[in-house]
């Protein structure tokens, strides 16, 4: 099972990673790279919006102000 598994790999491998299919853009390694750009480009949008949700979050004033004086 295993071997028959490694080999159905070397064969996608080997069809992906030949000129023929390369030239078409399916190579493995662009989409990867892709991913990876998304993704940490999604974690520092993520990370920003924290940050300024905290800096918000720290003017909240914490005591309520004096009530008005009554007549």
């Amino acid at each position: 099972m295993f071997n028959t598994f490694c080999a159905a790999v070397e064969v996608r491998l080997r069809t992906l990673l030949s000129p023929a299919v390369r030239d078409r853009g399916e190579g493995p390694v662009p989409h990867i790279v892709m991913v990876t750009i998304m993704a940490l480009a999604a974690a520092f949008v993520a990370y920003a919006v924290w940050e300024i949700a905290q800096v918000w979050i720290e003017q909240v004033p914490t005591d309520a102000p004096d009530a008005p004086a009554g007549p």
